[in-house]
């Protein structure tokens, strides 16, 4: 649907029993493997969402960018009897395994990837498989503002009203309207309307019973791998002082970055904020 980036290489894998499009720059015998999750905003993927970053990469990385389960070119796969966050994880080292990356990786995403990632930590997998942890904008669920549980949910399927949504999660940049082309490109893949309203319809009253208790933050007391957050100070969808309440949730010392910027600052400011990502990684590694 959409041509990948300059620099990284189209792919499809079979993984279990789900087909994952996802994007490598195939660099091989990498020191370091960093791991891109894309929001998860109407009509988004792994190249809408990254493809202001990419130029900015060093030469000398390993880079994946999957489309989480669906979204983009991946499977319209989802799970409605559980939280949205984990089975990605899940899949995304599932998928790692399979082109052969069986070390640690630094899991970096944005918005919706960024709670992907911090929710990866939960995972009995985490403490093998994830280097570090850097979300920017995403909360891990909580702390969302009105505005974003309002108006996010909706999608008439135009041009305009993209350009409704994108205006909520970052400024206009060059190449707007191309950018607002692609992600429209995406939301009309088969299945991706269903797979985003999915989750939000409710069962007849009879059918309901209360989803179990998120222990999520506390959930994070314990973990020891780094991890660093990036926050927009001009971020509508989320709450004042949201990046301060996630870090004190951890036992460990967290990161904390703020920028003059809105939600997705990867789109709006890519080389600050991946300079941001990449200055985190070395200190770790």
């Amino acid at each position: 649907m959409n041509v990948a980036p300059p620099g990284m290489v189209e792919r499809f894998a079979t993984v279990g029993s789900f087909r994952i499009r996802f994007l490598d720059n195939e660099v091989g015998e990498a020191a370091e493997v960093v791991v891109l999750l894309h929001d998860g905003a109407w009509g988004a993927s792994a190249d809408v969402t990254w493809q202001r970053t990419f130029a900015h990469l060093p030469a000398d990385v390993r880079v994946i960018a999957p489309d989480l389960l669906g979204f983009g070119g991946s499977d319209k796969a989802v799970f409605l009897d559980r939280s949205p966050y984990g089975f990605r994880a899940l899949a995304v080292f599932d998928l790692l395994d399979h082109v052969g990356i069986t070390g640690r990786v630094h899991l970096v995403g944005n918005s919706f990837g960024g709670s992907v990632a911090l929710r990866a930590l939960e995972l009995p997998q985490a403490d093998e498989r994830l280097a570090s942890v850097t979300t920017i904008s995403g909360t891990g669920g909580p702390w969302r503002t009105p505005l974003a549980l309002r108006e996010l949910g909706t999608f008439d399927g135009t041009t305009a009203d993209m350009d409704r949504l994108m205006r909520l999660v970052t400024e206009p940049f060059v190449g707007w309207h191309a950018y607002l082309g692609e992600r429209v490109a995406w939301a009309k893949a088969p299945g991706h309307f269903q797979s985003m309203m999915a989750p939000h319809h409710k069962p007849a009253p009879a059918h309901q019973v209360a989803r179990p208790a998120d222990p999520f933050p506390a959930s994070l007391v314990d973990v020891t791998i780094p991890v660093h957050i990036i926050a927009g100070l001009r971020d509508p969808l989320v709450e004042p002082g949201w990046a301060s309440l996630l870090a004190a949730s951890f036992a460990s010392e967290v990161r904390v970055s703020e920028m003059d910027a809105s939600h997705s600052p990867n789109l709006s400011h890519p080389q600050e904020t991946w300079q941001l990502v990449w200055d985190f990684v070395c200190s770790v590694r």
